[in-house]
């Protein structure tokens, strides 16, 4: 795929021009901050959005057979306090060899919300909540599943010295949907996911992931990734995000090239 290659190229670039800006800057510790934050698991972590997180995202997918690219929205409130309220939706392309439908259209749209609880222990978190999945993608072109879902979580987040430790649980209850021409009968798919942060200087922290999903349809495979970011803090509340993605099972994406810029209000 042309455009992941080329994409990756960016991504590398951006990755050594981050270690260059932290030398002779490391950090005397870790700051617990909500612009510090995973990819995969950004909802279910025990962690908050400093009032508004707003966030755009360009993605590069290798679907196998389907290539796609996508431009994405995410967003997080803490109207409350403890308590988070977020959503992401995208629009797409993509790219199906002969045989299969593709074109342009909207991804299905995730709701999320949790309820932090703060702890005696300083830099120890835990989180309890949801995320609906509403059907607004366009199944024909395969960005969306034509099927509701509905996951509860539960999740922690430990500083220990310098390196953030998060992981979470939970279960997808997936509504019957369809795909490129395809009927699919859902099913009940638990998870589990875990990632680090580690910084590298008080701007620039390396992040790593592992997520495993059980199948959410007949048929489908389980949806395994391996995924390595960073986090840039280029202002501070403006911080750039780049990771990549390879799968592990035959239900998730092949890889996946995720480019972003998140603005954080207090």
């Amino acid at each position: 795929m042309r455009v992941f290659k080329n994409g990756t190229r960016l991504t590398w670039g951006l990755l050594l021009a981050a270690a260059f800006a932290t030398q002779g800057a490391l950090a005397q510790g870790v700051a617990s901050t909500s612009t510090d934050r995973l990819f995969l698991s950004f909802a279910e972590e025990a962690v908050l959005a400093d009032r508004q997180w707003w966030e755009g995202q360009l993605e590069f997918a290798d679907l196998d057979p389907t290539d796609a690219v996508i431009l994405r929205g995410v967003v997080a409130l803490q109207p409350l306090e403890d308590l988070e309220f977020g959503g992401r939706v995208g629009f797409g392309n993509t790219d199906a060899p002969a045989g299969l439908e593709d074109g342009s259209g909207a991804t299905d749209l995730d709701l999320w919300a949790k309820y932090v609880f703060r702890t005696q222990s300083e830099g120890t978190s835990f989180a309890l909540g949801g995320i609906a999945t509403i059907p607004t993608g366009d199944d024909s072109v395969g960005l969306g599943f034509d099927a509701f879902g509905i996951a509860l979580f539960g999740s922690v987040r430990v500083a220990v010295n310098d390196l953030i430790v998060s992981g979470n649980i939970g279960a997808r209850l997936n509504d019957d949907g369809k795909v490129q021409g395809f009927d699919l009968n859902g099913r009940t798919s638990p998870f589990v996911a875990g990632g680090v942060l580690y910084p590298l200087s008080d701007r620039v922290s390396v992040v790593g992931e592992l997520r495993f999903e059980d199948e959410r349809f007949d048929g489908f495979d389980s949806d395994i990734r391996m995924l390595g970011g960073l986090n840039w803090r280029l202002f501070s509340q403006g911080v750039v995000r780049a990771a990549v993605a390879i799968g592990l099972d035959d239900g998730a994406p092949d890889s996946q090239l995720m480019i972003g810029y998140a603005q954080s209000f207090r």
